[in-house]
């Protein structure tokens, strides 16, 4: 049985079970699981006021009430196992698939495409709150349900568009001109009438690559979608002046009937992936045109062989590396031969040899292939004299790009270090039966900022994890306490961490809400405070926003500054630059100094060499699970 039917099985288990246990607790809580046979345990019963005063809990809780509570969730849990045990046998997802490419029930498959591969989508989203809530020493369910649905939501979200730029259930897919890959005229964009780009004008041609660049929110995603469609016609966005593509009205056409000529490869591929392996991956957009499957075969191994992946082909997309997952889906994007290929900040995950090779792939495609390839991007280090053109959003306006300083944030002052305050020692960390961290040790000094350098897969995230989870006993110490043998909320105030997927550390409605929650477990912190401190706001308004409507490094900020309520003596932060503009980036390595030199050990892992020189007193590599010994940083 391949790995990832066996995965849909054990997840449909788990599900039926989980819905049996809580029909029962259901019974139990609203009427006591009350019934005929032996009475297991009393509850007192309670009963409520005012509008809900009809409603009555607990109460005597019996082996009848019980079984009849339990037998209530059969008929469900009995169609889930039976749908989790029918996978196993036919691959529902393809057969769904199929049933997009021709006849009356391509909408119907195409939501159903959605909704069963969101199911794992949500199996995992519950995995990850449940770690996020143990890192914010949180209790109880209720906070798991905002940021769950949350990303559920976000994965259908994903899909979706995937599908949509894919070609799943196209109805008239038109043929391009080749020789005009992408022109605006007169272009302003924007959502409820508010305008986000205004009289914007581009021509691209064939063979060329153009680096777009700005500041978080200028608008450079929105752009990259309207050139795709999906601003337009999923997103609900509002366009005047005129976008053509391949010579095809943007406004007139969805993104799924121009598939066959225009490749996309979002931002958060992982979220986007619509197959269980890299070569159903690949060759998905084939599959659902109705090509014959020996063509679609050749095709995937060509694309594949051409980018140096046929190694993983059988592999299913959730062992993928980041720079492995970037690979996979420029593969998906090229694998109709595409005249225009448009890639949301493909760099941002990536470690420095994996950047070098994405920049050289991109660089042949345009001028070798003559694919017009528009690249959004942050990180402009990387690309050398490859790219034609840079652009740069600016007050809503598309300019050539001139070298930017790094914006007028204050310069940070790293703090000098103390004493040893966190020994690491022969810490290893497993995922399943393989070791990702083997045997680290190291020792980290009150006020220093450490930077945790190495490639994509290199152990650095678990490495920071196992550091903040400890499970072996002796193998964290931190203030000459062992962080194993702590209960979660003391552990909380020797060691925090801030995730990669930081957000799901964001469980409130508002700022504020998020940094009350933070400080009701130490007497006089002011996280509110802090973070206004840290991203240097004088208006107190921001703490009435919702978290999500912050931009990325504000949001961050925000997440540090609620990990260091509980005054930990070590803070852990895993990719703080990702995805940022120069001055969020700025911003969060002054919040990363300023906790330094309050007196707490810093140690960061990243990708992002500048930054690191910038901000790290320290560094330190790591390669294939194993430390190499720490060198200054020169300041």
């Amino acid at each position: 049985m391949p790995s990832h039917r066996f995965a849909q099985l054990k997840a449909a288990v788990l599900l039926a079970v989980g819905f049996v246990v809580l029909r029962v607790v259901y019974r139990v809580v609203f009427g006591g699981g009350s019934g005929s046979g032996l009475v297991l345990f009393e509850i007192p019963r309670i009963r409520l006021g005012g509008t809900f005063e009809h409603v009555t809990l607990f109460g005597p809780v019996t082996t009848g009430g019980v079984a009849a509570a339990a037998a209530s969730a059969i008929p469900f849990a009995a169609l889930v196992l039976a749908l989790g045990i029918l996978t196993t046998i036919v691959d529902i997802r393809a057969l769904l698939t199929r049933g997009a490419v021709r006849g009356p029930m391509r909408t119907v498959s195409r939501a159903l495409v959605i909704a069963w591969a969101t199911l794992p989508a949500l199996l995992e989203s519950v995995r990850r709150v449940r770690r996020a809530r143990a890192l914010r020493g949180e209790r109880g369910p209720a906070a798991l349900v905002v940021p769950v649905l949350e990303q559920t939501v976000e994965r259908a979200v994903a899909l979706g568009a995937s599908m949509e730029v894919r070609g799943f259930a196209a109805t008239r897919p038109v043929s391009p001109e080749c020789e005009r890959p992408a022109s605006l005229r007169e272009v302003s964009l924007g959502f409820d009438d508010s305008a986000i780009l205004e009289h914007v004008g581009l021509e691209l041609a064939t063979g060329t690559l153009t680096i777009i660049t700005g500041a978080t929110g200028s608008g450079k995603s929105t752009l990259l979608h309207a050139l795709s469609g999906l601003t337009q016609h999923l997103r609900g966005g509002d366009q005047t002046g005129m976008i053509e593509v391949a010579g095809v009205d943007r406004l007139a056409v969805p993104p799924r009937d121009t598939a066959g000529f225009v490749g996309v490869v979002p931002q958060s591929v992982r979220l986007s992936f619509v197959a269980a392996t890299v070569r159903e991956e690949i060759g998905f957009t084939l599959a659902i045109r109705g090509v014959a499957a020996v063509i679609v075969a050749a095709r995937v191994d060509e694309t594949a062989q051409r980018l140096s992946i046929a190694h993983l082909l059988d592999r299913p997309v959730e062992a993928l590396s980041a720079g492995e997952a970037c690979l996979v889906a420029i593969a998906a994007a090229i694998v109709e031969r595409p005249v225009l290929l448009l890639l949301d900040e493909p760099l941002a995950d990536l470690d420095a040899r994996a950047r070098t090779r994405i920049v050289a792939l991109l660089d042949a495609l345009a001028h070798e292939a003559g694919v017009c390839v528009v690249v959004v991007e942050h990180a402009i280090e990387e690309w050398g004299s490859a790219p034609d053109e840079w652009l740069e959003l600016l007050a809503g306006g598309l300019r050539p790009r001139e070298r930017a300083n790094e914006g007028d944030v204050r310069e940070a002052e790293t703090a000098r270090a103390g004493d040893v305050v966190a020994v690491i020692r022969d810490l290893s960390v497993l995922h399943g039966d393989r070791p990702v961290v083997d045997g680290a040790s190291l020792d980290l000094c009150a006020g220093e900022v450490v930077a945790l350098r190495g490639p994509n897969g290199a152990g650095k995230s678990s490495l920071l994890q196992g550091i903040a989870l400890a499970r072996s006993r002796g193998a964290v110490t931190i203030g000459g306490e062992d962080v194993a043998a702590m209960r979660s909320h003391q552990r909380r105030s020797r060691v925090t961490l801030v995730p990669e997927a930081f957000d799901d550390l964001l469980f409130a409605t508002t700022v504020a809400r998020e940094c009350r929650r933070a400080n009701r477990h130490t007497p006089g912190a002011d996280t509110a405070g802090l973070f206004l401190r840290f991203i240097g706001a004088v208006d107190p308004a921001i703490l009435d926003r919702h978290p999500r409507d912050l931009s990325a490094g504000e949001r961050l900020c925000l997440v540090i500054a609620i990990q260091l309520a509980p005054r930990p003596s070590v803070l852990l932060v895993d990719e703080p630059s990702r995805g940022l503009d120069a001055r969020a980036r700025a911003l969060v390595g002054s919040a990363l100094c300023e906790a330094a030199t309050s007196g707490t050990a810093v140690i960061f892992a990243t990708h992002d060499e500048t930054f690191a020189a910038r901000f790290a007193s320290r560094e330190i590599g790591m390669a294939c699970g194993h430390l190499s010994a720490g060198a200054e940083v020169a300041s």
